[in-house]
């Protein structure tokens, strides 16, 4: 993901905070389809799969777009089956090429995928602050998150509850807002593409690191926690409290106190208090 400066970041909050004021959306939850009407957006019925094989590109850069939207018509059309969390996501994400101005400018007279590929990182990792800050309503989650008790109980309950958001989205604003330093681990099955099957064993797929967090971790290691491989066979224990020993980027071990939740796919585990050896 292309990274985003501070004064940035501030620009397109600003925007989100914009959006959000001028069509009274005060209080979570945000619905999309309100959201994409606020804006006079709709969805069409037609098959964004069919179109990106007519766009001629890759199967690779293919498989990286969920959406895409229709400046000049103010339509957005979805890739077919998308869970509905990720569909509600796209929505704002969207809205947020169609909303922030300096997107609109620039999409109105040339398609994102003609854009040399470090703006279209760009532009796309605007989008998805635009997306987090609208679902979220800015720093009105931070404020949630102070009243209770830091951690993914608290942000679980605020997913169920308030925001009515998937827990990964929710656990990512967790890491990601957070004046803690802390870090949110996301642990994936890994695929066997020979076989066509799926590994009881787990591997990082990416982490969510909050700004203060200084630590970074190799791509793709395995996961050896007896916990966070217990929560992937058997989910129903919830979040479970442990400590977790891990090699950094540089060779070095971290341990540090973790707390760990599988969603029956994924286990994420947030990372706090760290000390290195």
């Amino acid at each position: 993901m292309a990274r985003i400066t501070d004064k940035m970041r501030q620009d397109v909050q600003t925007q989100a905070e914009q959006f959000l004021a001028e069509n009274g959306f005060i209080t979570p939850p945000l619905s999309p389809e309100e959201a994409l009407s606020a804006r006079k957006l709709e969805v069409t019925q037609l098959s964004l799969d069919d179109l990106l094989v007519k766009a001629n590109l890759r199967s690779e850069e293919q498989v990286k777009i969920q959406a895409v939207l229709d400046i000049e018509e103010r339509a957005i059309t979805f890739k077919s089956g998308l869970p509905l969390p990720k569909r509600n996501w796209g929505s704002l994400h969207e809205i947020g090429h169609e909303y922030l101005p300096w997107h609109r400018e620039v999409l109105y007279y040339c398609p994102l995928l003609w854009l040399p590929i470090s703006i279209q990182k760009q532009i796309e990792a605007e989008a998805d602050v635009f997306a987090a800050e609208s679902l979220f309503f800015g720093s009105k989650f931070s404020k949630l998150v102070n009243d209770g008790e830091f951690g993914l109980a608290t942000a679980k309950e605020l997913a169920d509850d308030v925001y009515k958001t998937s827990y990964h989205t929710t656990f990512m604003r967790l890491a990601e807002s957070s004046e803690i330093p802390c870090c949110l681990l996301v642990w994936r099955p890994i695929e066997k593409p020979e076989t066509l099957s799926i590994s009881n064993n787990l591997r990082l797929h990416y982490y969510t690191p909050s700004k203060n967090f200084r630590i970074h971790f190799p791509p793709n290691q395995d996961a050896d926690d007896e916990v966070i491989l217990g929560l992937y066979e058997d989910s129903s224990p919830g979040i479970i409290k442990h400590t977790l020993q891990l090699e950094t980027k540089d060779g070095k071990k971290l341990v540090a106190q973790a707390e760990s939740f599988s969603n029956s796919y994924n286990v994420f585990t947030l990372v706090t208090n760290p000390s290195l050896s």
